[in-house]
C-alpha cells in the first residue's frame, strides 16, 4: 500500500514526504512521553514535597507545546502533498493508460482503471490527511509508550511490550477475515456500477425493442449480487471484531495486573501505580483508534490495489526511431501471428508487402483477420511473433510520437467527443490550419451539414455525436482522418453507414486526396475497394487470393464469388407486383 502511495508522488516532493514521516514519529514520541511523565509527576505530588512536582509540569507542558507545533507542521505538509497528489495523481494514471496494451482493457480492468481515476481526486486527500497519519500513529505510539516506560516501570514496559505483537497479530488477523469479502463486495460494486451505466446508455435500444424488463433484471442481478456480497462483508467483519475486543481486553487485564501485583510487592507507590493506569487506558486508545480506521483501512487497500493495477499494468513498448515525417512509404508484414487469447489464433504466418503509395483493399469473411491487421498496422496492438515493418524499420522500434504520427485511422464504429464539429476534425491535427480543415470538410462530404445548419463548424455533435445521424458521424471520422498528414491511412468499413451516394463519393475522397499515403481498406462493398491497386482476400487469418481486381475476377476464386454477390445486391431493387 505504502509503495503505491509513493509512486504516485512527484519526485520533487519525495523529501516532503520523509521529514513528514520523520516529524509524524516524533509527534508519537511527544505525546508517548506526554502520557509517562504522567508518572513522576504524580508521584512527586503526592510525595513529602508537592513542589518537586513542578519540574515535572514543566516538561509536561514542553513536551505538550512541541507536539501542538510539530502536529501542525505535519498538517502542513500533509495538504502539500496532498494538494501536489490531486495536481498529478489523475494525470500520472491517465497518461499510463494511453501506453496500455488494450488487451488488458477488458471489462473488470476498464473498471477499475474508473475507479482508479476517481479515487485520486477527493478520496487520496482523505487517505493522506486522515488515514495514514492517524494509522503510522496508532501503529507506533504502544510501542513507543512501552518503551518510554521501561526507566520508570520495567516490568509494566515488557508486558506493554510484549502486548504489541499480541494485539497487532490480533488486529491483522481480524483484517484478514474480512478481506476476501471486502474484495467480494468491491467486485460486485464494479459489476452493479458497470451494469447500471449500461443500462442507462441502452434505454433507447431496450425501449424500441420492448425489452426494459429484462434489462432492467441484470441491473437487479447486479444490485442483489452487491447487497450479498455486503451482507456477508458485514457477517464476517462481527468475529474479527470480537476477537480484537476480547484481545483488547486481556491486555488491559494483564497490564492492570502487573501493576497491582507491582504495588502489592512494594515495587510501586500507590499514586504510581494510579498514574501506570492511566497510562495504561493511553496506550490501549491507539488499538481502539485502529479498529476503527480498519473500515477505511480496507477501503483504502482496495482503492490503492486499483491504481497498482493500472500502474502495473502491461504496456506497448516503444524504440528510439523516427518514423518518416511525410510522403508514403512501404510496409511489409513478415510471419507475423496473433492471437487476442492463446486459443484462438486470429492471423497465422501472414506476410505481405505493400509498395509505397499503393492502395490496398482487404476483404473476407468476418473473423478472418482484416480489422486485426489494420489494429496490428495502428500499434493498437503487437504481434505474437514475427515483424511488421515501415521503410524496413520495425513498428516497435519506433519511439511513441513517430507511432501516433505515421498513421491515420477511419474505424468502423467512430466516436466523437463532446465538443464543436470542428474541434472533433481537428482531434486528427490539433495544428491544422483553417484551409485545411475545410478540404478534409469538403472531401467527407461533410459541408452540406455545416451549410445546413447556422452554427456552421462550430456545431455542437453532443457526447458521443448524439446530434448527429450515423452517416454524419463518418463523416466527421472521416474527415479526421484525411486531416492528419499521416503516411499511412487504414480505413475499416468507413462507408457502411452511408447512402450510396455519399459512399461513393468519400470513398473516392479517401483514395483521392492529395495528401501522399499508402492506403489499407478494410470493405465488404464495392464503392471502398473499386479503385484499389490490389486486393488481399483473407481466410482464416492468411492470404487465400492476391492481385488485382480484374485479375482476381479472371482467376474465378473466392474474391470473384464475393464481386458477383457484390454486384447482385447492387442491382436489387424494389420494384411493384407488375414487375414480377
Amino acid at each position: 500500500m505504502i509503495r503505491t502511495f509513493l509512486s504516485l508522488v512527484p519526485a520533487d516532493l519525495r523529501r516532503t514526504v520523509r521529514v513528514h514521516t520523520a516529524l509524524t514519529v516524533v509527534s508519537v514520541i511527544a505525546r508517548a512521553l506526554g502520557a509517562v511523565l504522567l508518572v513522576p509527576l504524580v508521584a512527586a505530588l503526592f510525595s513529602a514535597e508537592p513542589a518537586k512536582a513542578w519540574p515535572w509540569v514543566g516538561a509536561l507542558a514542553a513536551v505538550t507545546l512541541l507536539g501542538w507545533l510539530i502536529d501542525w507542521t505535519v498538517a502542513k505538509l500533509g495538504f502539500a502533498i496532498v494538494f501536489a497528489l490531486l495536481e498529478t495523481g489523475q494525470q500520472q494514471l491517465a497518461d499510463r493508460l494511453t501506453r496500455v496494451k488494450l488487451g488488458w482493457l477488458n471489462h473488470e480492468n476498464t473498471a477499475r482503471s474508473r475507479q482508479a481515476i476517481a479515487a485520486t481526486g477527493p478520496d487520496m486527500v482523505g487517505l493522506v490527511t486522515y488515514l495514514i497519519t492517524p494509522l503510522v500513529s496508532s501503529v507506533l505510539l504502544p510501542v513507543v509508550i512501552g518503551i518510554a516506560l521501561l526507566p520508570i516501570s520495567m516490568v509494566t514496559g515488557v508486558v506493554a511490550l510484549a502486548l504489541v505483537p499480541v494485539l497487532f497479530g490480533t488486529f491483522w488477523l481480524a483484517g484478514r477475515l474480512t478481506r476476501a469479502a471486502d474484495r467480494e463486495a468491491a467486485a460486485a460494486n464494479s459489476a452493479f456500477t458497470e451494469r447500471l451505466v449500461e443500462f442507462a446508455r441502452t434505454q433507447q435500444a431496450l425501449r424500441a425493442s420492448r425489452r426494459v424488463a429484462p434489462g432492467q433484471s441484470h441491473a437487479g442481478e447486479a444490485l442483489e449480487a452487491q447487497h450479498r456480497s455486503m451482507t456477508k462483508l458485514i457477517l464476517m467483519q462481527i468475529p474479527g471484531e470480537i476477537l480484537f475486543s476480547i484481545a483488547s481486553q486481556i491486555a488491559l487485564i494483564a497490564l492492570a495486573a502487573t501493576v497491582v501485583w507491582q504495588t502489592i510487592s512494594g515495587n510501586l507507590q500507590v499514586p504510581e501505580a494510579i498514574a501506570l493506569i492511566v497510562v495504561i487506558v493511553r496506550y490501549l486508545e491507539p488499538f481502539t483508534a485502529l479498529a476503527e480506521l480498519s473500515g477505511a483501512l480496507e477501503g483504502a487497500s482496495g482503492m490503492l490495489r486499483d491504481i497498482r493495477a493500472v500502474l502495473e499494468a502491461p504496456t506497448v513498448q516503444h524504440g528510439e526511431s523516427e518514423a518518416p515525417a511525410a510522403g508514403s512509404v512501404e510496409i511489409a508484414f513478415h510471419d507475423v501471428s496473433f492471437a487476442y487469447d492463446a486459443a484462438t489464433p486470429v492471423l497465422d504466418g501472414f506476410s505481405v508487402r505493400l509498395e509505397p503509395g499503393s492502395t490496398t483493399a482487404i476483404v473476407g469473411p468476418s473473423g478472418s483477420g482484416k480489422s486485426t491487421v489494420l489494429g496490428l498496422l495502428a500499434g493498437l496492438y503487437e504481434p505474437t511473433a514475427g515483424t511488421i515493418r515501415v521503410n524496413e524499420t520495425p513498428l516497435d522500434a519506433l519511439t511513441g510520437d513517430a507511432r501516433e504520427r505515421l498513421v491515420s485511422m477511419v474505424f468502423q464504429e467512430p466516436y466523437l467527443f463532446d465538443g464543436t464539429l470542428a474541434a472533433n476534425v481537428a482531434v486528427g491535427n490539433p495544428s491544422a490550419s483553417d484551409e485545411e480543415l475545410g478540404l478534409a470538410l469538403s472531401l467527407a462530404r461533410l459541408t452540406e451539414v455545416t451549410n445546413a445548419h447556422p452554427d456552421g463548424v462550430a456545431l455542437a455533435v453532443g457526447e458521443g455525436g448524439s446530434r448527429l445521424s450515423g452517416g454524419e458521424r463518418q463523416r466527421v471520422s472521416i474527415a479526421r482522418a484525411l486531416a492528419k498528414p499521416a503516411p499511412i491511412l487504414l480505413i475499416d468499413e468507413a462507408t457502411s453507414a452511408l447512402d450510396t451516394e455519399n459512399e461513393a463519393a468519400v470513398a473516392e475522397a479517401l483514395t483521392g486526396d492529395d495528401t501522399p499515403r499508402t492506403r489499407v481498406i478494410v470493405a465488404h462493398r464495392l464503392a471502398s475497394i473499386r479503385a484499389a491497386d490490389r486486393v488481399l482476400f483473407l481466410e482464416g487469418g492468411r492470404i487465400v487470393e492476391d492481385g488485382s481486381i480484374e485479375a482476381l475476377i479472371e482467376a474465378d476464386g473466392r474474391f470473384a464469388e464475393f464481386w458477383r454477390r457484390q454486384m447482385s445486391a447492387s442491382d436489387w431493387r424494389v420494384g411493384s407486383q407488375t414487375d414480377v
